[in-house]
């Protein structure tokens, strides 16, 4: 069994699915998807246990990376995101070798595509460390499941 490495795995952004480009200088990402479950019980129900039932799906994005002042054509820095705008995101594992900052998507089961907006933009610049922003985005529509067409 293969286990995967944390930076081939990363959040790609952009205005729409033709668009997209991993996050510069990334050291962090997290995707959450949770469950809204709600009681569902009448009355009638003598049993004792309380009946539950999923009514709906919540999901967020986070990643976290280094500002940079130079510019890359082939990335998007955190930096220069805009909160409360609408974004693609996605959330893919990605593949390669030196030179190619492991930016070019592969096709598995652990990959997503949904829209998010953009509603927590954070700086964190701590004296002798290297400053970083943390971009949050707030699932919008449906989450779906990507398969690259490479």
């Amino acid at each position: 069994m293969a286990t995967i490495k944390g930076e081939n795995l990363r959040i790609l952004i952009g205005d729409d699915e033709q668009h997209l480009k991993c996050v510069a200088a990334a050291v962090n990402c997290v995707v959450h998807v949770a469950a809204v479950v709600e009681e569902d019980m009448t009355k009638d129900d003598v049993d004792g246990f309380v009946q539950k039932e999923v009514t709906g799906l919540n999901w967020d994005v986070q990643v976290d990376a280094l500002i940079i002042d130079e510019t890359d054509d082939d990335a998007v820095s955190a930096d220069l995101l805009q909160p409360g705008l609408e974004y693609t995101v996605r959330f893919s594992q990605t593949a390669g070798a030196a030179g190619e900052k492991n930016r070019d998507a592969i096709a598995n089961a652990i990959q997503y595509t949904g829209k998010a907006i953009l509603n927590d933009l954070n700086f964190t610049s701590q004296n002798q460390n290297m400053a970083q922003c943390s971009a949050k985005f707030q699932g919008s529509k449906d989450l779906t499941p990507y398969t690259p067409s490479n």
